[in-house]
């Protein structure tokens, strides 16, 4: 449904079964996502989401309803990632950074019946 509705108008896919969920702009390889041409990416934007889990859909979805015109130009938006065992200072930052978009996921757990 996302490819039905925004390929077109937003020139972005949205992929399952990566191993970690990313966005990849038009034309940058990703050596991480086994889908991808490897050569130089692809001719659309790649909203990659981890293996089949909807949860994980519907949260880069609203990652991708929040990002500005120039962040959507920008691998992962152009966010930084830390993988468990964050500092406790970096922990607050992540939540900080993470709250309009869980907010948002959780609007759209809920118009799925989630």
């Amino acid at each position: 449904m996302f490819d039905q509705l925004f390929l077109g108008s937003h020139n972005t896919r949205l992929i399952s079964g990566a191993e970690e969920p990313v966005y990849l702009p038009a034309d940058m390889p990703d050596n991480k996502q086994s889908q991808q041409n490897q050569a130089g990416g692809t001719a659309y934007h790649r909203l990659c989401f981890r293996q089949d889990y909807l949860s994980s859909a519907l949260h880069e979805i609203a990652h991708w309803c929040l990002a500005g015109t120039q962040r959507l130009l920008l691998e992962d938006f152009g966010y930084w990632y830390q993988p468990d065992g964050r500092s406790a200072e970096q922990q607050q930052v992540f939540e900080a950074v993470e709250v309009r978009p869980q907010a948002l996921e959780w609007m759209f757990s809920v118009a799925c019946g989630q």
